[in-house]
């Protein structure tokens, strides 16, 4: 995993603050790709909205983008949430964070 910079890690989680894209990527996260289509339809938004949103996360790194034929398909960057979420709480304190929550 490669080191982020502090301005890298903020722009994520400046993106994440939005609470519509904070969900864009909690749908990303349970799917392994998702077209344009799906993903406004299942947060509810209209592609016009979604595009903004795609933008942010996008530059933020946190998805990665890619066209075919008339459709564009999306993925979520697991690699650099987790980036950014271990800098800020290292791996041992989260896994024993999520561990006593579930028990």
């Amino acid at each position: 995993m490669a080191e982020m910079s502090i301005d890298e890690r903020a722009r994520i989680f400046a993106a994440l603050s939005d609470p519509t894209r904070l969900r864009l990527v909690e749908i990303l996260a349970a799917e392994e790709e998702l077209c344009g289509t799906q993903i406004a339809h299942r947060a509810g938004i209209s592609i016009a909205l979604l595009s903004h949103h795609w933008k942010v996360l996008t530059d933020a790194g946190l998805v990665i983008r890619e066209r075919r034929g008339q459709r564009q398909f999306c993925r979520l960057d697991r690699e650099a949430l987790e980036s950014a979420f271990t800098y800020v709480w290292p791996r041992t304190r989260l896994q024993s964070t999520i561990g006593s929550s579930r028990q």
